[in-house]
């Protein structure tokens, strides 16, 4: 009897509840993004329906951002808090992201024990490790599972014409959108278009017999055979994103972000300023920086031209200033406005099936009978060990980074801070912190008090933080002369926004 289950899918599964898991109650309150987005959530919890926030820069509006992961985690706090939604959500997204890895994988490679593989990898991927566990980004990551769950779906409509796969496809896509609207508008499109080209080439090589076959001629003729069906996906594909994030596009319109640029590591000069090469492409790369000729050479043969070629774009994108291209291509408004590290997540990602080939290759497969028969069964396991070693290394290092160079302050003792903002009326007056790093958020949603500051920077409007490149108050102390011009702009004129009292963590 044929099984109908892959064993490394359900070990791969298991490994990331174990230990995705379990790390997640020692990282996730110290990311980066996670208390914003539990932030987010708790808005929901009690005002569903009301599209204003007031506790940040004086009121915004919640559809600055799309709402499905908060609104998941607003209702799973109905069941056990806040936290509990944040940290069901966190490992929904792993899941989600892990089965997501097996569906794509299975697409381009047409192999289980090979899609089994890339999953089994996918746990412990650095660039995985770093989004989840250093920079809190669930809604990235779910945005990027779905989408990866979309892709077959995508592939069937294109190549058999049956409409229920259009529906589920472009409903993954809806999904996808209000998870999160930077990977539809600018990460989805690496990803359709090499679809749409694979799905050309397959159905050319059913007619020829092999890859090798396939001319242009024949492509360019079955292109236009496929125009319709193409054409069809696109327009529903554009207007489903449009619809779904047609609040966020309408007061993109309304409240035009126009500050001065917030400065992020992923653009830097990674040759110049070295620590954040480290960060943002040495470890979410990790030990697939070694194979990349394999990758390259793999995604230029016939049947993944089009994935290699945006396997490139997105390899060079993410290099920030390291060179010019990316401010070529993306712009000088989007460039500053983006945080480019994303592109490096969605590489990282792409080739995770070509990964689980040369892994499932070189354990058990013609590499290595290749490289026995040329080195040695000592070099091969020389080379196996190396290979193993330093991917786990990656892995354990990411994980642990934060110990090694703490991204937030220590645990803040909240409770006597809510208690006095939530006593003698304390909460009809402003309030400003100073060293609470994004544990300002987890106050934020503790109070009905509110605050010039805020911790969503595309959110803010105050003249006061729009003119000075600080994300927070507190980072002005780091912006020299401009920097703390805005904050004394804000204690010089307290009345002007209802500015009464300053809770303050370390020596500022």
């Amino acid at each position: 009897m044929k099984a109908t289950y892959n064993k490394y899918l359900i070990t791969a599964v298991l490994l990331g509840i174990v230990f995705h898991g379990s790390a997640l109650f020692f990282t996730l309150e110290n990311t980066y993004d996670a208390l914003t987005h539990l932030f987010f959530a708790e808005h929901y919890t009690n005002n569903w329906f009301e599209p204003w926030n007031f506790k940040w820069y004086t009121g915004f509006t919640v559809m600055s951002y799309p709402p499905l992961v908060h609104q998941c985690m607003a209702i799973l706090s109905l069941i056990g808090g806040l936290k509990f939604g944040l940290f069901t959500v966190a490992l929904i997204s792993m899941l989600l992201f892990i089965t997501g890895v097996y569906r794509y994988s299975l697409l381009i490679t047409g192999n289980r024990n090979v899609s089994g593989y890339a999953t089994l990898l996918a746990v412990f991927s650095s660039s995985f490790v770093e989004t989840l566990h250093i920079f809190g980004q669930m809604p990235s990551i779910i945005g990027i599972a779905v989408l990866m769950h979309a892709l077959p779906e995508m592939y069937l409509w294109l190549k058999t014409g049956l409409y229920r796969y259009l529906f589920t496809s472009l409903s993954l896509i809806a999904v996808a959108t209000v998870s999160h609207h930077v990977t539809p508008i600018f990460g989805m499109i690496f990803f359709i278009f090499p679809i749409i080209g694979m799905a050309i080439l397959d159905i050319c090589k059913d007619q020829v017999g092999s890859y090798k076959e396939v001319s242009f001629k024949l492509f360019f003729e079955i292109f236009i055979k496929q125009f319709k069906r193409n054409i069809t996906f696109g327009l529903l594909s554009l207007l489903i994103i449009f619809g779904c994030i047609l609040p966020y596009w309408i007061n993109s319109k309304n409240n035009p972000i126009t500050q001065i640029p917030i400065p992020h590591g992923s653009r830097d000069n990674f040759i110049e300023i070295t620590s954040s090469g480290f960060v943002f492409f040495l470890i979410p790369w990790g030990v697939l920086l070694f194979l990349l000729p394999y990758f390259f050479y793999r995604f230029f043969s016939k049947r993944y031209l089009f994935f290699g070629l945006s396997f490139a774009m997105l390899l060079i994108l993410g290099t920030g200033e390291t060179t010019p291209i990316p401010k070529i291509l993306l712009g000088e408004n989007a460039f500053n406005i983006l945080t480019l590290d994303r592109f490096t997540l969605w590489g990282s990602i792409m080739i995770l099936p070509l990964f689980g080939e040369f892994t499932y290759r070189f354990v058990e497969g013609d590499l290595r009978k290749l490289i026995q028969q040329k080195f040695g069964k000592v070099y091969y396991r020389m080379l196996g060990f190396f290979l193993v070693g330093l991917f786990l290394f990656m892995t354990i290092f990411t994980m642990s980074l934060g110990y090694f160079r703490p991204s937030q302050p220590k645990k803040i003792k909240m409770l006597p801070i809510i208690n006095f903002l939530n006593q003698d009326q304390h909460d009809q007056w402003r309030y400003l912190t100073l060293g609470f790093g994004d544990q300002m958020s987890l106050l934020s949603a503790q109070t009905k008090a509110m605050t010039v500051d805020g911790n969503y920077h595309s959110a803010r409007r105050l003249p006061e933080l729009t003119t000075r490149p600080i994300e927070r108050l507190e980072n002005s102390k780091f912006k020299g002369v401009a920097g703390i011009g805005s904050l004394q702009q804000f204690l010089t004129t307290p009345e002007r926004y209802n500015l009464k009292c300053i809770f303050s963590n370390d020596k500022f």
